[in-house]
């Protein structure tokens, strides 16, 4: 891999670690929201346990070190999930974040979804604008099932012959 470069593979416990957990903690930390590692965030810290194999992502830099993530579920019905997509600022601007995305959307796909769908906190507007580049549309807004209730943007992509 040449320097500078990134990696996105399925996440991996002995190879990554903790890695998402910091990612997401740096990014939280950066906008100053909280993090819940105990509770609402823990899905960050075991993503094997919260996500069937291979749906959790991990975009890694030449030396292996976790940069960003990205994870699926299946919500049931056809309808699935994209979360946590996160990157920190050195590997923002490179096109890692579109990558990840569409990395889960051929996943959803793959798996039959009709449906993706996702939230993304209002104050992320650079991440709104790749996900409409990616084919989602803005379709609503909520209050999050966080502790803090934080208000976010719902998106969804929706599939031809899905399930």
């Amino acid at each position: 891999m040449e320097p500078g470069r990134f990696r996105v593979v399925p996440y991996d416990r002995v190879r990554h670690g903790d890695g998402p957990w910091r990612v997401v903690a740096a990014v939280f930390a950066e906008y100053g929201f909280p993090f819940a590692v105990d509770g609402y965030d823990a899905d960050v810290l075991e993503p094997e346990r919260h996500y069937p194999p291979g749906w959790f992502l991990v975009a890694e830099d030449a030396d292996g070190e976790v940069v960003g993530c990205a994870g699926l579920t299946d919500e049931g019905g056809g309808e699935f999930e994209l979360h946590r997509l996160y990157l920190l600022p050195r590997a923002r601007g490179q096109g890692l974040g579109e990558r990840l995305t569409r990395e889960v959307v051929r996943l959803a796909r793959e798996a039959g979804a009709q449906r993706l769908v996702l939230f993304s906190d209002i104050a992320f507007e650079h991440a709104h604008r790749l996900y409409e580049r990616c084919g989602f549309r803005r379709n609503r807004f909520r209050y999050a099932p966080d502790p803090w209730q934080s208000r976010e943007w719902g998106f969804v992509m929706e599939f031809e012959g899905g399930a």
